[in-house]
């Protein structure tokens, strides 16, 4: 008999796994946008701009995880050259359900970015390179726009632990994603 319990317990937790299995979501996407410098690299640079793919996974709880690759470059401001900024992220989501095709969502990031700056003024040229550890949080709001596919709105603050002074910047990002199954 308890035998018979037990195959009926673990066959049906077998289905409710699977249930909630079918019911995640893996995606894929990719987005661009500005990028707002600001502290000591606001002081020093330009609003820029920058490119995202991510690939993500969600479960029916509104709990997921994604991994951004990032890229984006802003002009210093006073000299001829650029702040690149590339890496890595990986972040824990929150999206909150609702009843329309409009979801709101909250994100938080850590990774590694290489910050690198390349500059030349009178004729003297500079360039440093830094691969330092980044984090921050911020928010985003995804719209429906087919039955696999979903615009995403989001802002970030981000923090680079660099040499010195922390980079930091906002990036404003519009993108879209595609649902695979």
């Amino acid at each position: 008999m308890k035998r018979i319990v037990s195959v009926a317990f673990a066959a049906g937790a077998a289905l409710a796994l699977s249930a909630v299995a079918a019911q995640a979501q893996v995606s894929v996407g990719v987005g661009g946008g500005v990028t707002i410098p600001t502290g000591d690299f606001g002081k020093a640079t330009k609003t820029g701009w920058h490119g995202l793919a991510n690939v993500g996974y969600s479960m029916p709880s509104g709990l997921g995880v994604r991994g951004d690759f990032y890229y984006g470059q802003n002009s210093f401001d006073g000299v001829s050259g650029k702040a690149k900024l590339a890496g890595g992220f990986g972040n824990i989501l929150y999206s909150f359900s609702g009843a329309g095709s409009v979801h709101p969502y909250v994100l938080g990031s850590v990774g590694f970015i290489n910050a690198k700056g390349e500059a030349s003024a009178g004729g003297i040229s500079a360039s440093a390179s830094e691969t330092k550890i980044a984090f921050g949080g911020g928010a985003g709001i995804k719209f429906k726009a087919g039955t696999d596919s979903n615009i995403f709105l989001e802002g970030r603050y981000i923090t680079v632990n660099t040499s010195g002074s922390n980079t930091n910047f906002i990036p404003i990002t519009l993108g879209i994603s595609f649902g695979l199954k």
